[in-house]
């Protein structure tokens, strides 16, 4: 539940009060309402620690570009700031003006940073929370129940050169990817985004993703590695598209990298999508290691789909949910090096029905389409 949002513009006063707790080097409440963000978002200095009690409505319009509700305003880099929820949240205003790109929490240019039961209301049109250039940090008991079904109103973004980042116990409902890792503009050229280890999540995305992993064209020899995600539950929630995990390197070509992930304990559903397509799909990546995942719900596509990847280790079970469906392309693989898959194949019942193994340590020259065997 959120307070309504005053008509006022609460935007100078509680920046002011910020700005003097930061001052003070104490504690700041942002207090019980429904606090109006109209013009700008609120910044965050070195040292804060800010408690949100108040919900706090990002209410934009489209003259005045981007903002997060709160975020790293100064253009310079911070340390040391913690942000706990006390029962507020970071919420979206009810308009939706043509243009207007909402975002809730940002973590910006940020070293040393702590972010606890930190919540994110509808409808926000942008991120929910992002993790941007930011390292050192730790996330605990976020729920990040936002965004529209429209692109770019992710759950939970990490972007850039981004490291050293921990976090437990998060549950996400979002518009777009659910939990998300980029290199994707001029802002992230050859950027490092490394040491990042999740576990005990919930994600379901509203037709996306819910992992995505991504790079592109414009970001020089970006780098995504070193990222560690366990215990998720995840799904498409409405569709009608979505591929409940995408690692997608357009940036390969200059020399971009997403290298040495592993996923673990994982259960991703295809949900409501409808489109055709992999319930998994993986281009150009290195040293990926799915283990004891789910994949669910296939739409006469694959399970998995891998592009000129090298190092792929997939164990788990796929579950076709769709009666009906062929067997003979459960896993395709287009010119693949090193990998080594070995799945059981359950009805939408759970009924064992057949068993997938196949293994390389070579670099195939061919696509392989590669079905069930045994029963």
């Amino acid at each position: 539940m959120t307070a309504p949002m005053a008509p006022t513009d609460m935007t100078a006063p509680l920046q002011a009060a910020l700005d003097a707790a930061a001052k003070a080097r104490s504690a700041y409440t942002i207090p019980p309402g429904g606090h109006r963000l109209l013009a700008t978002g609120l910044g965050y200095a070195s040292n804060a620690r800010i408690l949100v009690a108040g919900d706090v409505y990002n209410d934009h319009g489209p003259a005045v570009g981007t903002h997060y509700c709160l975020t790293n305003r100064s253009g310079q880099r911070l340390s040391n700031v913690t942000i706990i929820g006390a029962g507020g949240a970071f919420t979206g205003g009810a308009s939706d003006p043509a243009g207007a790109t909402r975002k809730g929490l940002g973590i910006v240019a940020t070293d040393g940073f702590t972010v606890i039961g930190v919540k994110t209301a509808g409808p926000l049109t942008g991120f929910g929370m992002e993790i941007k250039n930011s390292t050192g940090g730790h996330l605990n008991g976020l729920q990040l129940f936002s965004g529209v079904n429209r692109p770019g109103a992710d759950g939970l973004h990490f972007f850039g050169a981004c490291a050293r980042v921990s976090g437990s116990n998060i549950t996400v409902r979002s518009g777009d990817d659910a939990l998300s890792f980029t290199s994707e503009n001029h802002e992230s050229i050859d950027a490092v985004m490394e040491r990042i280890t999740l576990t005990s999540m919930t994600l379901d995305s509203a037709a996306f993703s819910c992992i995505k992993f991504f790079t592109s064209a414009t970001t020089g020899k970006a780098v995504i590695r070193n990222i560690r995600v366990s215990g998720v539950k995840g799904r498409i929630t409405q569709g009608p598209t979505g591929c409940p995990l995408m690692m997608q390197n357009e940036g390969v070509g200059q020399g971009c990298e997403i290298t040495d992930i592993t996923i673990a304990n994982a259960d991703l559903d295809f949900g409501a999508a409808t489109q055709e397509g992999p319930t998994a799909y993986l281009t150009h990546c290195r040293n990926v290691n799915l283990r004891n995942i789910t994949l669910r719900g296939r739409r006469n596509g694959q399970f998995l789909r891998a592009i000129r990847c090298t190092g792929l280790r997939v164990t788990g079970e796929v579950w076709d949910t769709i009666p009906g469906n062929p067997m003979n392309d459960l896993v395709q693989l287009e010119y693949c090096t090193d990998y080594d898959i070995n799945l059981i194949v359950r009805s939408a019942s759970g009924e064992r029905i057949g068993s997938l193994r196949v293994r390389n340590s070579g670099t195939d020259s061919v696509i392989r389409y590669i079905g069930m065997t045994g029963a």
